[in-house]
């Protein structure tokens, strides 16, 4: 039985790696294949783990997940399938602050800060001047949240005072697939909060202030609804800690903060009053009045909670830590004020445990599955339980399987395609107005003026479609004529006629220059 085992996992691992190198079947499926037969293989007949040193284990997890995910952001990137929305914004912000003409974008025509309010995104400026562009972002993303590893090690050999479980604990960090989901959509400045947040809380538990100090005030500068998970870390501070007075501080603070970058700061900037609370306009149109509205009817708003989408996301968030964390209430309260932010909104994609705003949940989540973890140790003697560790683990893997495909040359390797359209990009003037289709932008948004088809047609010198996708579903705001070099754009909305000369023409991809 052990060797027909052996032979199935051999044979799994086999097909895995040629479905890698020549797509006949999906890689995900087959390496949740190979995971099946292998744990299957590890409860027949258990074997010994390697005694690695937990040290090189964290080293090496870090390291591999940096160098992996540098490679799938890019490789995506240079296949087409970033977006405008948010890599080309937050490259062209980022250039705008880099050449000193502020935190300017086009991705609408706004000032930055009247958008989200991201202070963070000045520290990428000296890479700016340097290699500016895409690349440096997706790759110190990927470097930043490979380094949450550290402060989830650090936090478990202290609360655990042993390094091997801390290990495995860093070690499902950098499995986790919400972590691997957030990496590889493009790129975010609330994703930096995520090692941040750790390591808060590991200085908390280190006694550091003035260091705990500087991440809480880095982690700030992510995005002004970084105040509700620095709220809940001065809720645990206060409760768990017994930290009163600067646990209550800075909840306080951080509430404060909110309202003053929710009420005045972000609508100055803009020119309107705060845009992203009508997600929760059926609570209220400011936070005041949806904190009235919570404490008034808190029946009410919790009944809409308890819905099938929002009961996968929960379950999607806490199965890949064996329900951990569930243990350790108090870093659940913490946890609580980002929790309702995504549970109570209207918009789907907040409570989709793949997407970015599940940045400032996951600190919390790892914090208190050590804790939980601790505690469920502690319940008996000898020595540390594996069952929930596997458990994580296993479900961890089985949830990240996806990693796989975006490791298969099928996935990464640029076709015939994509190279025409890198060398009619090249052609397009540095500095010129362009309107530009979505997988285009990111390329392209070291300019003024960026916009994304059929948007900024009026001012654009420039546009660039996919010629395949006109006319579709998601272009009927225009239609398109050509008769030889000469292409008209006609406004459905509008009636306006655009005229243009063909630039240039390779394949799928045209470039369109006005008269």
């Amino acid at each position: 039985m052990v060797r027909l085992l052996d032979l199935l996992v051999l044979v799994s691992g086999l097909a895995l790696l040629s479905s890698l190198v020549h797509w006949w079947w999906r890689p995900e499926d087959l390496f949740l294949v190979l995971l099946a037969v292998a744990a299957i293989r590890l409860v027949v007949a258990p074997v010994a783990l390697p005694h690695w040193r937990p040290r090189r284990v964290l080293v090496i997890g870090l390291a591999l997940y940096a160098i992996a995910y540098s490679f799938v952001t890019v490789t995506r990137h240079l296949t087409l399938r970033t977006h405008a929305l948010d890599l080309g914004y937050y490259v062209q912000l980022t250039w705008n602050l880099a050449r000193g003409a502020g935190p300017r974008v086009s991705l609408p025509e706004m000032h930055a800060w009247g958008d989200h309010f991201s202070p963070i995104m000045y520290l990428f400026v000296p890479a700016f001047w340097v290699v500016p562009g895409p690349v440096v972002l997706l790759v110190a993303q990927s470097v930043a949240l490979a380094l949450g590893a550290l402060p989830v090690f650090g936090i478990a050999a202290r609360r655990l005072g042993d390094e091997r479980p801390a290990a495995v604990f860093a070690v499902l960090y950098l499995v986790n697939s919400t972590l691997h989901s957030i990496n590889v959509r493009d790129f975010h400045a609330a994703a930096l909060a995520i090692p941040l947040l750790l390591a808060a809380i590991y200085f908390a538990e280190a006694e550091k202030p003035w260091l705990l100090a500087a991440a809480v005030l880095l982690t700030l500068t992510t995005r002004e609804d970084a105040t509700l998970p620095v709220m809940g870390l001065g809720l645990w501070l206060a409760i768990a800690r017994r930290r009163w007075f600067g646990g209550g501080a800075m909840a306080f603070g951080a509430l404060a903060l909110l309202l003053v970058d929710t009420r005045w700061v972000i609508p100055f900037f803009r020119g309107e009053p705060y845009p992203h609370l009508a997600r929760y306009a059926h609570l209220g149109s400011s936070v005041p009045e949806i904190v009235a509205s919570l404490l008034r009817h808190p029946l009410r708003a919790l009944a809409g909670i308890i819905t099938a989408p929002r009961l996968v996301y929960l379950t999607a968030l806490f199965a890949p830590l064996a329900f951990l964390p569930l243990l350790a209430p108090e870093l659940m309260l913490a946890a609580l004020p980002v929790l309702l932010e995504n549970l109570l909104g209207r918009d789907p994609v907040l409570f989709d445990y793949r997407t970015q705003y599940q940045s400032f949940v996951l600190p919390f989540l790892f914090a208190g599955a050590i804790v939980g973890y601790d505690r469920l140790a502690r319940r008996r003697p000898g020595p540390w339980p594996r069952t929930p560790l596997a458990v994580a683990m296993l479900v961890s893997l089985a949830m990240a399987a996806g990693m796989f495909n975006s490791l298969s040359v099928e996935r990464f390797w640029p076709k015939p395609a994509h190279r025409m359209s890198w060398e009619v990009m090249a052609q397009v003037p540095p500095g010129v107005a362009l309107s530009a289709q979505d997988g285009y932008v990111p390329y392209l948004s070291l300019r003024p003026l960026v916009f994304v088809f059929p948007v900024g047609l009026e001012k654009a010198g420039y546009v660039l479609i996919h010629t395949p996708s006109l006319p579709s579903k998601k272009n009927r705001e225009v239609t398109m004529a050509r008769e030889d070099g000469t292409v008209t754009l006609t406004s459905t909305t509008t009636g306006r006629v655009y005229t243009y000369d063909v630039a240039a023409e390779r394949g799928p991809t045209l470039l369109l220059r006005r008269r």
